[in-house]
């Protein structure tokens, strides 16, 4: 499986380059995120949630990223303010390597609850 797209993205992610981010996704990609009660389907919804998430996050820290037959896992640490978040992206990827779905974890419950009070504030 070609990572081109995976190491493109998260080193945007990291920059907090979402113009880049969305450029490696497909356009109908789909992201599943604690930040969503429901899927958001296409770059068009996922981007303001996206937007306001790189406006809290102080920095995205990559610990690893393996990979599958059909998938690519990523573990970091989200760092926001004083709060940490453990954080588990899981991906699966279109033919041409782009993510075409998206699901995101984060732990602990305390420091989610934290982290979508930022949020929250800043929308």
């Amino acid at each position: 499986m070609d990572l081109t797209h995976i190491h493109a993205f998260t080193a945007a992610m990291q920059r907090k380059d979402l113009d880049t981010m969305l450029a490696h996704m497909a356009d109908d990609v789909v992201l599943k995120t604690p930040l969503a009660a429901e899927p958001l389907n296409g770059k068009p919804a996922l981007r303001p949630v996206v937007e306001a998430l790189l406006g809290v996050v102080d920095k995205f820290e990559f610990r690893e990223i393996m990979e599958g037959p059909h998938h690519v896992s990523s573990f970091f640490t989200v760092t926001i303010g004083s709060i940490e978040l453990d954080a588990m992206d899981y991906w699966r990827l279109d033919a041409a390597g782009l993510i075409r779905e998206m699901t995101v974890l984060w732990r602990p419950l305390s420091a989610v609850m934290a982290a979508q009070s930022r949020l929250t504030e800043r929308v």
